[in-house]
């Protein structure tokens, strides 16, 4: 019985190793010829590594054979040549008689011919020719590859018989080469078309986190209501924490979230405490004092303090011919005059001595906050005919006055009542006086005081301004077009609250002082207008041209040519006056350079004859309104309908409703 070799290319026959079938089939395909030892064969023919390569090629009297499948062609002419080739082939199919016409032999049952077979390069006689345990009409590779591996899932993705690392250009087999797949180990089986692939990026859209390949995923586009579809449809995202802008509660990512941050897109700055638009960690000023931080005691607060006069006792006569006293006491703040008691009208209080009296005086007085320590003095004086005379109110003998200290930066909020007396130390006349004082935010509690003049007597009115008011209209657009007046007119405010309160104020002031009429009180309210400091819009807030609103003027006490005409008008039409704000070119002389200004224009019923004017728009066109140089009041040079300008041009008129 014959015996053939582990490797199959060897038959031992009578005791001797004689070349088997599989053996002349190989040197047939161009294989060299195996060795004693047994050992592989080595494939010597370029043509097998192609499936579909024509295996055979004889050349005879000029006639070209090539083997097809299943037949032989001849090439030229000849019965001979056709049964010679036939012969040759089937001799070296089979060891036994072998009929020409069997075209479908299948030597290894693996369903393929054996023709077929060599044409495609396999083995006629294995049904695993790379032995990868698919057999050869379930290999897409079935030899000229890798030989002897497993085909499984690791392997061989797509169970295709080639193997992935080296044979294998698309493992998934859904039509895109690995090299240009996302997920060449994805699903297997489909090809990549637009309904199945949006990106073409070779990962299935069912499981494809980003099917438009933008960097976000689909989950993360849905809740930033973007199209996951579309790469063009990016969510924005400020801070680049791939977290969307539409979810992100910190946008800028600077540790404060949006609901808290002022400034939710500006990672430098979250919390603006004076309202001015500017962020602290960027404002020179935090709290809008006009002290710069680097100069400030406490840059969040506008120091300023409530001093109240309680009670005071008397205990020593300051007169040889009765026990009257004429009382009057003043505060000083680093040696400055901040005000006197009962009033600064030369007024005092009556009062006997040992008896207590209850003063009942107030006084709101700013802080200097360059100062980390401020230095409040407490005085009290018997006003007689010839010179006043100091009363003692302190313990210590070196000084009548007495002495208060507090410090500017911890001290805001701090409350306290003191008893200053003068008894015990044996010098002057001896008083006791108690007092209270608060330290106070100026920005919270904000008691303006206003002095102006009129008609020869001097005015003063101390008003507490809502701070919300003043940050409410502080952070609005104050942006304007130097062409266009209806820009800054806008900034009249009749309407407003605060305005309309104001305005009352002032019209009782008037009236409580004997000026009844329409153009007296008018006057009046321009008298305290054109008494407002007036300061340049680059001084007060570094930009050229900055309209203020009534707030801002009132509040910061102080304003250039725009300011005070939108101030008055605002407060003459909340009283029912009707008024409008002119612009245009002026100069003071004849050799000053032309200059853009603005003023306010009242129509007083019932006057005429006041001085300057122009006459209304519209249906008020028969009107006249009369020139107000809000800029400036002089007494008894300055009035309703006086025009101090040398020339004017170019004026424009709108008419404030």
């Amino acid at each position: 019985m014959s015996q053939i070799s582990e490797d199959g290319y060897w038959l031992l026959q009578d005791g001797q190793w004689v070349p088997s079938e599989k053996q002349k089939i190989a040197i047939q395909n161009g294989a060299q010829s195996h060795d004693e030892e047994h050992g592989n064969v080595e494939n010597t023919n370029p043509a097998k590594n192609n499936r579909f390569s024509e295996r055979f090629s004889v050349q005879k009297n000029n006639e070209i054979v090539k083997g097809g499948r299943n037949k032989w062609l001849v090439i030229g002419s000849g019965a001979t040549a056709v049964v010679i080739a036939s012969i040759v082939m089937l001799s070296l199919l089979s060891p036994g008689a072998i009929s020409a016409l069997d075209e479908f032999r299948d030597s290894d049952g693996d369903g393929i011919t054996d023709y077929d077979e060599l044409e495609q390069g396999t083995d006629p006689l294995l049904s695993d020719t790379d032995n990868d345990g698919l057999s050869d009409d379930n290999d897409d590779c079935p030899a000229g590859g890798q030989e002897n591996w497993e085909s499984n899932l690791v392997s061989d993705f797509d169970g295709d018989g080639c193997r992935d690392d080296i044979e294998d250009e698309d493992d998934d087999n859904d039509g895109i080469l690995d090299f240009d797949d996302g997920c060449d180990t994805s699903v297997v089986g489909w090809i990549s078309t637009f309904d199945t692939d949006n990106d073409g990026d070779g990962c299935h859209d069912d499981g494809d986190a980003d099917d438009d390949n933008d960097g976000w995923s689909d989950v993360k586009e849905a809740q930033c209501s973007t199209n996951p579809l579309n790469s063009a449809s990016r969510p924005a995202d400020y801070d680049n924490d791939n977290i969307c802008n539409l979810v992100d509660s910190d946008d800028d990512n600077d540790g404060v979230d949006d609901d808290q941050d002022l400034f939710p897109y500006d990672a430098d700055d979250w919390a603006d405490f004076d309202g001015d638009g500017i962020g602290d960690n960027s404002d020179d000023d935090d709290d809008g004092d006009g002290i710069m931080d680097i100069d400030d005691a406490n840059d969040f607060a506008d120091v300023g303090i409530i001093l109240t006069f309680d009670y005071f006792e008397l205990y020593t006569n300051m007169d040889y011919l009765d026990s009257t006293t004429e009382l009057y006491a003043c505060i000083w703040i680093e040696a400055s005059n901040s005000g006197c008691g009962p009033d600064n009208e030369g007024q005092y209080w009556n009062i006997q001595t040992y008896t207590s009296y209850s003063l009942g005086t107030e006084f709101y007085a700013d802080i200097d906050d360059q100062l980390q320590t401020n230095l409040i003095q407490v005085c009290a004086w018997d006003s007689d005919y010839s010179e006043d005379d100091r009363i003692d109110i302190n313990p210590n003998s070196a000084n009548n006055c007495y002495n208060l200290y507090f410090n500017t930066s911890s001290e805001v909020g701090y409350s306290e009542t003191l008893v200053a007396s003068g008894l015990g130390d044996g010098v002057g006349y001896d008083g006791e006086m108690t007092f209270s004082y608060s330290v106070i935010d100026l920005r919270a509690q904000r008691f303006n005081q206003f002095d102006w003049d009129f008609q020869g007597s001097d005015y003063s009115l101390t008003y507490n301004f809502d701070y919300n008011d003043y940050s409410t209209f502080k952070n609005m657009d104050h942006t304007v077009d130097y062409y266009d007046i209806s820009t800054y007119a806008r900034f009249a405010t009749p309407d407003e609250q605060y305005v309309v309160s104001f305005a009352n104020t002032l019209e009782n002031m008037a009236i409580q002082n004997g000026f009844t009429s329409d153009l007296d009180k008018a006057e009046f309210i321009y008298a305290f207008v054109g008494d407002i400091q007036y300061v340049l819009d680059i001084e007060g807030s570094n930009v050229s041209e900055y309209p203020k609103y009534p707030i801002e003027m009132l509040w910061e006490a102080s304003g250039d040519c725009e300011d005070a005409a939108i101030l008055y008008i605002s407060l003459i039409e909340a009283l029912g006056y009707d008024a409008m704000l002119a612009t245009g070119l002026v100069k003071s002389d004849s050799d000053d350079d032309w200059g853009g200004h603005a003023w306010a224009l009242v129509d007083i019923p019932g006057e005429s004859g006041l001085g300057t004017y122009y006459w209304g728009l519209d249906d008020e066109s028969n009107t006249k309104f009369y020139f107000v140089e809000a800029t400036g009041h002089y007494d008894g040079y300055s009035y309703i309908g006086r025009n101090p300008w040398y020339d004017i041009d170019d004026v424009t008129l709108f008419d404030v409703e």
